[in-house]
């Protein structure tokens, strides 16, 4: 595996009931991942590779403050883990009901020979365009042009008819309902950070997330400057009519 995800956390001495993790978990984090690291030039050139831990705080309202290193590494990777950090959107540790600031680290597995494989597999992302990225990293849910499927909404409802799969034992049981998905649309045109915001069936919330997060899309735009954007779209299982799409789309 590319990345591995540790987490460790320290609050005081009082015992945490739900760790701080990365919003969808640890294959959504990873996907973010693999999608949005630039392996620096020299080091792959060299084909230099680390495990990078970095420190950091996150503050019961999510934000990631504190970033530290404890071991010397390149700064090229320093640099890099600590932008694709700010990817990574966290939902804070709690005890009881109540959130908390907690410490935690991840470990950057950066190798170069899974870096190019990854580059083959992205196809569609395209980082020429950085130059037009916002880099506040800030996530809006308004903007002057706003994202899209890179083929139109139409052919977003029949990329999803011809790829999602009703589960089996979904169909056996004759359960049928919408799975509504947020998520970000990032700058490179990938999607980031879902989260289920309703479901009927984790089945069904499986396959809506392995089908969506593959999606291509047109960033969203703000002052001529491609942005962070986060949206929702949902997917409706429908026994009456399982081989026609029911999906549509929620954007604004």
């Amino acid at each position: 595996m590319f990345f591995l995800v540790i987490n460790s956390v320290v609050f005081s001495q009082t015992s945490i009931d739900i760790t701080a993790k990365p919003i969808g978990g640890i294959e959504n984090f990873e996907f973010v991942l693999q999608s949005q690291l630039i392996y620096p030039e020299s080091l792959l050139k060299k084909n230099i590779n680390a495990d990078v831990v970095i420190y950091f705080e996150v503050l019961k309202d999510g934000k990631v403050c504190d970033i530290e290193f404890k071991e010397d590494y390149e700064n090229e990777f320093k640099q890099e883990a600590k932008r694709l950090l700010r990817y990574i959107i966290f939902q804070p540790a709690s005890i009881g009901n109540v959130h908390v600031d907690s410490k935690t680290f991840l470990v950057f597995k950066f190798n170069t020979n899974t870096y190019k494989k990854y580059c083959k597999q992205r196809g569609f992302i395209i980082h020429k365009e950085m130059n037009l990225f916002d880099t506040s990293f800030v996530v809006y849910d308004r903007a002057d042009v706003s994202p899209e499927y890179y083929k139109g909404e139409e052919a977003l409802g029949e990329y999803i008819l011809a790829n999602l799969e009703y589960p089996d034992l979904a169909v056996r049981q004759n359960l049928q309902g919408t799975v509504l998905l947020s998520f970000i649309v990032e700058p490179n045109g990938t999607i980031s950070n879902i989260v289920v915001e309703k479901e009927f069936n984790h089945l069904c919330t499986n396959e809506a997330i392995k089908v969506l997060k593959n999606t291509k899309w047109k960033a969203g735009k703000k002052d001529e400057k491609l942005i962070r954007y986060k949206t929702k779209y949902p997917i409706i299982f429908n026994l009456n009519n399982v081989n026609k799409d029911n999906a549509t789309s929620e954007q604004r």
